[in-house]
């Protein structure tokens, strides 16, 4: 898509109408191609969203819409419904991964490595219920680096456009002015605040969820209370943090237990994460199993450092 026109006065109304023209059935253009890799979603008997193609059988959607249902619907256009099945769900990013039943769209057209800035015009892409092709315009109003989610899972860019996403767009594509996607639409990470996942984000969490079919989770078996560091400890060890973790329990035979961590040390931080800034749940999330993580604590008075080869969690039997 070519850069934005600006539409100025000039004593040719009919070159400024032209200008219009071709700026207006060259957005439609990109939507209707777009929309080939867009499609409808329904989990059970809830609320539509949408999905976006990323091979000829899989689509990516949000975890938030189709849960942990078994019987998903899905259709490319109010005449072509398919079936499809739940491949695998990470809430913590809100992408979830769909196997469909027959043959699909062309494959999306991703942007690896976007140059995003506030201000560019960007493209929000979904399906309504009916399987209808549906968009909205904007800008983008925000563009940093890598964030947290609140349950603690990293999302590689913080993507917020200024735009309408109405019933049903969660899920579908964002996109930019050479007509690639640059992410998923999603709700649900941020209460009152559109946000995109990048597609960096989308291509990671769903090649684990296709190979496992869930997210591994870290696993320390560390139960941790959150303390006050106490004044004297601060002043003897220089310390400027005011709050630490105190360790509760250590689960036997655990990645802590075999670490050498102890009931009642106090840690202070986790690779680079000090406790008290965040809280404890959020701080383990962000470490990954197989990970060997750093630690600093307190114990009997004096400091002390470990590392803790990170566990996964053990899933919950069905």
């Amino acid at each position: 898509m070519r850069r934005l026109p600006l539409l100025c006065h000039s004593r040719s109304g009919g070159r400024n109408m032209s200008t219009w023209n071709d700026l207006s059935n060259e957005l439609s253009q990109a939507i209707q191609a777009i929309g080939k890799s867009i499609v409808t979603v329904q989990a059970g008997g809830a609320r539509t969203a949408s999905g976006i193609v990323i091979d000829e059988k899989t689509v990516v959607t949000t975890a938030r819409a189709v849960a942990d249902e078994e019987k998903i619907r899905l259709w490319i256009s109010p005449d072509q419904p398919f079936s499809g099945s739940l491949v695998g769900i990470d809430s913590g990013t809100d992408i979830a991964v769909l196997k469909a039943e027959a043959r699909l769209a062309p494959s999306a057209a991703f942007a690896e490595t976007p140059r995003l800035a506030v201000g560019q015009l960007v493209l929000a892409v979904g399906r309504t219920w009916r399987g209808n092709l549906v968009a909205s315009s904007g800008i983008l109003s925000g563009v940093m680096g890598e964030w947290h989610t609140l349950r603690g899972k990293k999302i590689d860019a913080f993507i917020r456009p200024d735009l309408m996403l109405y019933s049903g767009f969660s899920g579908g594509a964002l996109i930019g002015s050479d007509q690639k996607i640059i992410g998923m639409n999603t709700t649900a990470l941020r209460r009152g605040s559109p946000l995109v996942i990048p597609y960096s984000s989308i291509k990671a969490i769903a090649a684990i969820l296709i190979e496992k079919g869930y997210i591994p989770k870290p696993y320390l078996g560390l139960g941790l209370q959150p303390v006050r560091v106490p004044e004297s400890l601060k002043k003897n060890l220089n310390l400027t943090q005011n709050v630490g973790a105190l360790v509760v329990h250590v689960e036997p035979g655990s990645p802590a237990d075999k670490s050498g961590l102890l009931l009642g040390d106090i840690l202070l931080r986790i690779e680079e994460h000090n406790f008290g800034e965040q809280g404890t749940a959020s701080i383990v999330f962000r470490l990954a199993p197989g990970q060997n993580a750093s630690v600093l604590g307190m114990r009997g008075g004096k400091q002390f450092s470990s590392t803790v080869s990170v566990g996964e969690r053990p899933r919950r039997q069905a």
